[in-house]
């Protein structure tokens, strides 16, 4: 895990400076604290270097590259970056893991390839001398690269499927500049630096959904590469892109396996899924929530290695408090335990700390609470951490899943009521809902706009020169049942992705890498194959999970009907303990508030909130725009 830039100069125009580059890299030592390395090339001439003194000759050139290291795999420095094979024709930058770069590096080496390292870098490079960019799509991992091809005189961006790693750009018609955050682009002076309203308009306005549906950043022409996606730039700053993975329907694995063997098969490939993420040089630990999805991570791990270390975020004061179900964990595993307790008064200034490592606003609360967690790992020593985030998109864990089932049920002549009944029994639901939803649903299939809209109930908040802004993403899936549908959404566009850009900048704040099993691309695969009886069942969602941990999680936990997660009481803060902090943020005469906010409705708002109401999440976004824009706009 690591950060990377580069710059790519078109047609001999452009140079860019060794210090320059080396500043660059530099800003993003948080990311890599283990090792610096920078290169320029310039024509058949090329200069590596760690510090300015050791630049030698070369003061500039059209293409380089710079790189931040964590040490994770072979920790010597035989994987230092960038790495260069073929005579120094091909050069490598890369950030993330290769989590099945030992099967790969065994097929190469069958292939006639030798090796001078243990890590996966050297791994990506031979790869892509073997396979060229069909290499992509045989990595089970998590990465942003960049490869310079002297022989071609091309360079290759590519990004894992989920988007997991950051990959950042900004090309004009003279160069190509890159980066593991924007805050190295900004460090050039052609690169400018303007506010992107369509990002913050669906941010302040849509309750967060959909805001990394899109590669777009919250700077103006700052993009990111799609996830799932490569994109060979030439010297002349043409491109072609192209998608290396897709998510799509396949046969229905009932036509081939029985129902336990399809568990059994569902266990087995969760298990080494977290079993290949365990592969490290240096020690793994684990969040552990008290759900089943970061139960089950944990609980694999621990099988693997038994002196393994788990952390949990709780308040302590009956507000998302999951300590009954975490003991329960560490009773049945015997995993060593830390918990930490967020707290209101650390909220503003850990907000502020936040988004220099964030560069854009922070997307819920939830993240908050894991940025505090993330630091208590980082006083342990333990660079890698694994998280069970995705099993909900992968499995049917949200609480609207079970309409889009409802649904589907209908629409095959089946009756819905044993399946109702059993909702409304296992999580009290109000009764109103389900009509509510059937409505909703019903209407979604004729007009798939409304699917934007149903998160869009702040824009009355925002100004109209914002509104003006207004652009609707564009959500599509390959998958006809409502329920598949929605969850293919989430895991590509909506939920998924904005979850993954900030657990990257939370855990590489402190230098540590995160990894997520339930995100390894044939548990997608799998899941998306199979019929919503494995998702949703007797009123419970995550039916597949259930049944493939029995007998391994603690009861208790495998068969909890209520959801959490890590949070934090933010609606309780917003009235209380926050309350003297927000006024004094709607007071201000500030950009935000003029030319963001209509002030006075979200005064009126505030108001709703502190007389019972709960809009914590439209507040939650108030207080990060503000927060932002004073950090990187604000004179």
């Amino acid at each position: 895990m690591c950060g990377i830039t580069g710059f790519f100069a078109f047609s001999g125009k452009e140079k860019i400076e060794k210090k320059l580059l080396f500043d660059m890299t530099e800003l993003l030592a948080h990311r890599g604290p283990d090792d610096r390395g920078c290169v320029l090339i310039n024509d058949a001439d090329h200069c590596s270097f760690k510090t300015l003194d050791e630049a030698g000759a070369i003061s500039e050139a059209p293409v380089g590259f710079g790189h931040r290291r964590l040490s994770i795999l072979d920790l010597s420095p035989r994987g230092h970056q960038p790495m260069a094979i073929d005579d120094k024709k091909v050069w490598l930058v890369f950030n993330g893991e290769i989590y099945n770069f030992i099967e790969l590096k065994n097929e190469l080496i069958g292939l006639g390839h030798g090796f001078d390292s243990n890590c996966d870098t050297e791994v990506v490079l031979r790869a892509y001398m073997e396979w060229g960019t069909g290499c992509f799509a045989k990595f089970n991992g998590m990465w942003a690269l960049a490869i310079y091809d002297d022989r071609s005189s091309q360079m290759v961006l590519s990004r894992d499927r989920y988007g997991k790693k950051p990959l950042y750009f900004y090309q004009n018609s003279d160069f190509l500049l890159f980066a593991s955050e924007p805050k190295s682009l900004f460090l050039h002076g052609s690169v400018p630096k303007e506010i992107n309203p369509r990002k913050v308009l669906t941010y302040a306005g849509r309750h967060y959904r959909y805001v990394d549906s899109d590669c777009e950043s919250f700077f103006k022409d700052i993009n990111q590469i799609e996830p799932s996606s490569f994109r060979v730039i030439n010297s002349d700053g043409s491109f072609q892109e192209e998608t290396y993975w897709k998510l799509k329907p396949g046969s229905n694995l009932e036509d081939e396996f029985s129902e336990s063997e399809i568990v059994d098969q569902f266990r087995e490939l969760l298990k080494d899924s977290v079993s290949l993420r365990l592969r490290s040089d240096v020690p793994v630990g684990s969040m552990l929530s008290g759900g089943m999805d970061s139960t089950s991570v944990t609980t694999f791990a621990v099988q693997d290695n038994s002196n393994f270390t788990s952390f949990s975020g709780v308040t302590g004061d009956g507000y998302y408090d999951e300590t009954e179900y975490i003991k329960e964990v560490v009773d049945s595993t015997g995993v060593n335990s830390v918990f930490i307790y967020p707290q209101a008064v650390d909220l503003f200034p850990t907000l502020n700390e936040m988004l220099q490592f964030h560069d854009e606003p922070v997307c819920t609360v939830t993240w908050y609470s894991l940025y505090l967690l993330t630091r208590k790992v980082s006083e342990y020593n333990i660079p890698v951490i694994l998280t069970g985030h995705g099993g909900d998109e992968l499995l049917g864990g949200y609480w609207d899943h079970y309409h889009y089932n409802f649904s589907d049920l209908r629409d095959q002549g089946s009756d819905d009521t044993s399946e109702h009944d059993a909702w409304m029994s296992n999580h009290n639901r109000n009764p109103e809902e389900y009509g509510r939803e059937k409505d909703y649903v019903s209407r979604l299939k004729n007009d798939r706009s409304i699917e934007i809209d149903k998160y869009s109930q702040y824009l009355d908040y925002l100004t109209p020169s914002l509104l003006d802004q207004k652009s609707d993403p564009a959500l599509s899936s390959p998958f006809e049942g409502e329920l598949s549908r929605r969850m293919y959404i989430e895991l590509m566009h909506e939920t998924v992705r904005p979850s993954l850009r900030a657990e990257d900048r939370n855990s590489m704040a402190f230098s540590i890498e995160n990894r997520v099993p339930f995100l390894d691309y044939r548990l997608a695969e799998f899941c998306y194959r199979l019929p919503n009886k494995y998702k949703i069942r007797n009123g419970l969602g995550k039916w597949l999970l259930r049944e493939a941990m029995k007998g391994l999680l603690p009861e208790k936990v495998r068969m909890r009907k209520d959801k959490t997660g890590h949070n934090a009481p933010a609606d309780k803060w917003w009235r209380d303990e926050n309350r003297a902090e927000l006024e004094d943020l709607m007071s201000r005469k500030s950009f935000v508030n003029s030319e963001i906010y209509d002030i006075r409705r979200v005064k009126e708002l505030f108001q709703e909130h502190c007389d019972g109401a709960n809009h914590y999440m439209f507040f939650w976004q108030y207080i990060n725009l503000n927060l932002w824009y004073d950090q990187f706009w604000k004179d």
